[in-house]
């Protein structure tokens, strides 16, 4: 008995045999599977000159293609069949039938469960349309369909956090900028109030310059009276009342001259206008480089603010997922000729192998 099961083991009737059960599990136990495909593409709302062509909307950009990579990956991981679970309860749609690779997995257990999704579900990026393309199996058109239209609901939400969170960042950092811009504005706002009560002065600058027209007009006044007083003196003797008053005239004005010229510069730096004109300049340009620091920071934050609000990037269907009507699996000819090959081919392999070991052993 046991030499007709080793001659019958090794000989080509196991083969046949083994292809006949494959042929039965195909046609008639194994459950059919339908497909639903989709394709996508990423896109952002940022892009310059676009065209009206599919090929710039698509985009061949460095960024998009990261997006569409981090997306494949996400379709793939176990967050988006956690979603899936929460959402269409995706594992009651593969539990309870007949085929061969749920025989060897537990999807209770969260590892087999994450395999044999990702054995259900194809997800390829071409490089040349810059498209991902997302294949999903189940054993029925409808649970197919759903799961990819939820699968790209997922996408376009996760492709969204993404952008939003990055502008979200930015916003918050645009937020401590605009603090401090704010901070630093007010700082320099007080400096110049405590200057203006402490001095008394609203801006030396300007009085400074009135003072010096002030001072200017005495100087003219002082030149047309020493003419007007060589004038007289040239016919008048000194002594006359109108030389005299002249003089006196002339004096007062240099005397006024000079009060007002020390009220313009002096090494004392307590009360001169030239000290207070320089450290009022100072403090207007604080003042001013603060006024710019903070209106940039504000459009910065109003930008990125703006910006965290509307959709950055989004996910464009090229190719929405439809009811299929021919299950892809079991191809039953493909299928049974295929295991027929291999186990022909392993059979060849180990009797050429016993062969060897036979000649060897005599």
């Amino acid at each position: 008995m046991k030499k007709r099961i080793i001659k019958f083991i090794t000989s080509f009737k196991i083969i046949l045999l083994l292809s006949l059960i494959s042929l039965i599990y195909f046609a008639f136990l194994a459950s059919p599977r339908y497909e639903s495909t989709a394709k996508i593409a990423v896109k952002s709302s940022n892009l310059q000159n676009q065209s009206s062509s599919l090929i710039p909307i698509i985009g061949l950009n460095s960024s998009s293609k990261e997006d569409i990579m981090y997306l494949k990956e996400y379709i793939n991981s176990y967050d988006m069949l956690a979603i899936l679970q929460k959402d269409i309860n995706i594992k009651a749609m593969y539990e309870g039938k007949i085929d061969y690779e749920l025989f060897l997995k537990n999807l209770d257990i969260k590892e087999d469960f994450l395999k044999y999704y990702q054995s259900r579900i194809k997800v390829v990026y071409d490089d040349i349309t810059g498209l991902l393309s997302i294949k999903i199996n189940a054993f029925s058109p409808e649970d197919s369909k759903k799961i990819a239209d939820t699968i790209l609901k997922e996408s376009e939400n996760f492709i969204n956090e993404i952008s939003h969170k990055i502008a979200r960042e930015q916003m918050s950092f645009a937020k401590e900028e605009l603090e401090k811009a704010s901070l630093e504005l007010s700082k320099a706002q007080d400096e110049i109030n405590k200057f203006q009560n402490t001095n008394s002065m609203l801006d030396p600058v300007s009085q400074a310059k009135t003072q010096s027209a002030i001072k200017t007009q005495i100087e003219e006044k002082i030149i047309a009276k020493e003419v007007e007083l060589a004038t007289l003196n040239s016919y008048l003797n000194s002594n006359t009342p109108q030389v005299k008053a002249l003089k006196s005239e002339l004096d007062a004005l240099k005397s006024q001259l000079k009060k007002e010229a020390n009220k313009l510069t002096s090494k004392d730096k307590n009360d001169k206008l030239n000290y207070l004109a320089i450290d009022f300049s100072n403090l207007s340009f604080k003042l001013k480089f603060a006024e710019d620091a903070y209106k940039l920071a504000l459009a910065s934050y109003e930008k990125s603010r703006l910006e965290a609000n509307k959709k950055l990037k989004q996910v464009i269907i090229i190719s929405s997922p439809v009811l299929s009507e021919i299950a892809i699996y079991p191809n039953v000819i493909y299928d049974v000729f295929s295991v027929f090959f291999i186990l022909t081919l392993v059979f060849g392999i180990i009797k050429f192998t016993y062969s060897i070991i036979e000649e060897h052993r005599y």
